[in-house]
């Protein structure tokens, strides 16, 4: 009897260490997919935003022609300069729609963060991703930002994290390249390590993530504080 005792306890103990190296194998799998998932969603916004603004500006000038207006909303410019070349779901430019969420963003440590996007003119497209726009200036020098874009693949769903669902990005008033990751001109070790903005757990706001995956080929290694 105690030998048959043992012998279905070894059977249960190796069936439990088949359960749990499975569960590893899948959470593991899991969370490669999400992060293969998020990497291909932000390079395909950025894609398309930067082919909006190459079109926009056939017509409109580069950025800095625009008539930014820093503190104001800005709506017929985002209107007719960005988001009428898009493919939009649901326009939150001139009121309040389900953009973006009501509740304050986190960092990528799950701390608490000050950035609420609710009240930021917004649209969400068709493919999920919404994204909000702030002017911080009249952009009118050359090499100038006159734009901050924040970017949440996929709108209000949670997590609304810095660094999972929402990323960061920049208009500028250049001829070349207008749309950029915030901050992409940083080297990648101040991308990653700086204590307010980098792409860690220790930073407040978690905003050079884009300019991080960005770097890395778009792409998020085991490096990335997931």
């Amino acid at each position: 009897m105690d030998d048959f005792f043992k012998s279905r306890m070894r059977i249960v103990g190796v069936v439990t260490i088949i359960i749990v190296a499975v569960l590893v194998i899948l959470f593991i799998f899991m969370q490669y997919k999400e992060k293969k998932n998020t990497a291909l969603k932000l390079r395909m916004f950025y894609s398309d935003m930067t082919q909006t603004i190459q079109y926009s500006r056939t017509t409109n000038g580069v950025p800095g022609e625009w008539g930014w207006v820093p503190g104001y909303k800005n709506i017929d410019l985002l209107n007719s300069y960005l988001a009428s070349y898009m493919k939009v779901s649901e326009n939150c430019i001139s009121s309040r729609g389900t953009c973006m969420p009501k509740d304050n963003y986190r960092s990528v440590n799950g701390k608490l963060t000050t950035v609420n996007l609710y009240n930021i003119p917004s649209v969400k497209l068709q493919n999920g991703i919404s994204f909000a726009v702030e002017a911080v200036s009249r952009c009118q020098k050359q090499g100038s930002t006159c734009a901050v874009v924040y970017v949440d693949i996929n709108n209000v769903e949670k997590p609304n994290m810095f660094g999972k669902d929402l990323f960061v990005f920049l208009i500028m008033n250049t001829n070349s390249v207008a749309f950029i990751p915030y901050n992409s001109r940083l080297p990648g070790f101040a991308l990653a390590s700086d204590e307010k903005y980098g792409c860690n757990k220790k930073a407040d706001i978690a905003m050079y993530c884009s300019a991080l995956i960005f770097s890395n080929g778009w792409s998020i290694d085991k490096t990335y504080p997931w």
